[in-house]
């Protein structure tokens, strides 16, 4: 004959099994909503200096550049890119538009070239590394990660790194902002 106890152990081994179904861990749901945040149209707001640094002109000059500074806008940046390749061609980017979309495609308007060397103007993108990368895919063999620096609804600041001939390369930081 059954014992009491041994109903009772087997129904609390049942409802335990039973209630340990697959939960939705708190993870997928906010790679989703990262996912959702990427999602749509961009208009670039700025290109920055990620670091501190001191460039030494050819003339033996040497110029302090702070960390933040806008590739773009700041007058000592734009002299110095002018007197190094005779203009700043970070301006050109300054209208720049990015369209990444739900199905993980994306499209480019603008000049990207220069700051995204190879990523074409269309292909797929994933997040990646527990969502720390925008990676983009302009083809199937060739993969351009790009480190999230921040990102939130309405912003996304990726980093970039630039070789410049006769600089190095120089760490830069890509800020979105969402349309």
């Amino acid at each position: 004959m059954i014992s009491n106890r041994f109903v009772l152990l087997l129904s609390c081994l049942v409802l335990l099994t039973a209630s340990c179904g697959k939960d939705e861990s708190p993870t997928d749901d906010f790679s989703a909503i990262k996912k959702s945040w990427v999602t749509g149209s961009w208009k670039q707001q700025d290109i920055l200096l990620a670091v501190s640094t001191t460039v030494s002109l050819p003339n033996g000059t040497r110029l302090p550049l702070q960390a933040g500074s806008s590739m773009i806008n700041d007058p000592t940046i734009n002299a110095l890119l002018g007197a190094l390749f005779g203009g700043n061609p970070f301006v050109a980017t300054r209208d720049n538009r990015y369209h990444f979309k739900g199905d993980e495609s994306y499209e480019i308007a603008g000049a990207s070239d220069f700051i995204l060397p190879g990523i074409a103007t269309q292909g797929a993108w994933k997040l990646e590394v527990y969502d720390a990368v925008v990676a983009l895919y302009p083809s199937a063999d060739k993969r351009h990660p790009y480190w999230v620096n921040a990102m939130t609804a309405t912003q996304l600041d990726l980093s970039l790194t630039l070789n410049f001939p006769g600089l190095g390369a120089v760490p830069l930081k890509l800020v979105l902002e969402k349309e």
